[in-house]
């Protein structure tokens, strides 16, 4: 009697799923150099393009400034209307402060706390993708709160699109794949990473999340931000109404965290574009 592999027996799994398929596949005849050597990353299709590659993100320290940008894919609905907005202010809202111990919905006034985490310092939503400057103490709580947001949207937009489909979502009802209005999968590739490690580039990251829409679309939707510069001495600047500087100015609580690291502070305490109202 033909002995039956241990991995056959194991919990179906993907990587048991690969590993009982090439067993079959060796005893329908088929030579080893034709198995498919799986499971590993998908193949991109042809003519795709690379977003971020996949090599080693760099170490990170304690308080440290990043730049991050999430790319969406093309059937995903513009982030720049109404309701797609507040969608992405919502997750932004939700996770704009990871930290051990602290409640999933903290206020701003949190992020001054003591303890390790990621903190939402700055924002720049544009049509297809979304800029952020974040404070992390850590590649794990970088990965972790980027990881939280883009959750949390991905699963904002879904739930949107079944519903202006007409569609329900109700659990009960089987998988959600299969419900009218259901998008998929939402982001791209993995996030693309920047760390910033001087005050000028911080201060080169604000200029380019705050006048990047203007670049890609030419007329945009402008707030206009009143910049105290002294007791006696004001002057007004229009910014693009999708990010975090037109918040400061027109929310009673945007949906940002404070920095808690020296360099990030100064950086952002020196810039036209941190300025507070």
């Amino acid at each position: 009697m033909k002995r039956i592999p241990r991995q056959a027996m194991l919990p179906f799994g993907r990587s048991e799923r690969s590993v009982n398929r090439q067993i079959a596949e060796r005893m329908d005849g088929k030579k080893a150099r034709d198995i498919k050597r799986s499971p590993g990353r998908p193949p991109k299709p042809p003519g795709a393009k690379k977003v971020a590659p996949h090599i080693p993100r760099p170490t990170l320290g304690t308080q440290s400034a990043v730049h991050v940008t999430l790319k969406l894919r093309r059937n995903v609905p513009n982030l720049r209307k109404r309701k797609t907005y507040a969608l992405v202010k919502r997750a932004f809202s939700r996770f704009r402060l990871v930290s051990r111990g602290l409640p999933r919905v903290v206020e701003r006034q949190d992020a001054a706390r003591d303890g390790d985490g990621f903190r939402l310092v700055h924002y720049a939503v544009l049509g297809d993708h979304v800029h952020m400057l974040c404070e992390v103490d850590s590649s794990k709580w970088l990965a972790r709160g980027v990881q939280k947001i883009a959750i949390s949207l991905a699963r904002s937009l879904n739930a949107a699109s079944v519903r202006a489909a007409g569609g329900s979502l109700d659990p009960r009802l089987g998988t959600m794949h299969h419900r009218p209005g259901w998008i998929g999968p939402v982001f791209v590739e993995r996030y693309h990473l920047h760390a910033l490690a001087t005050r000028t580039e911080i201060a080169h990251c604000l200029e380019y999340l705050f006048t990047n829409a203007a670049k890609h679309f030419g007329t945009i939707n402008v707030v206009r931000c009143k910049i105290t510069e002294s007791i006696t001495r004001a002057r007004y600047i229009d910014v693009d109404a999708f990010t975090s500087f037109a918040e400061l100015h027109t929310s009673a609580d945007p949906p940002i965290a404070l920095p808690r690291g020296g360099r990030l502070k100064h950086a952002l305490a020196a810039h036209v574009w941190a300025s507070p109202r």
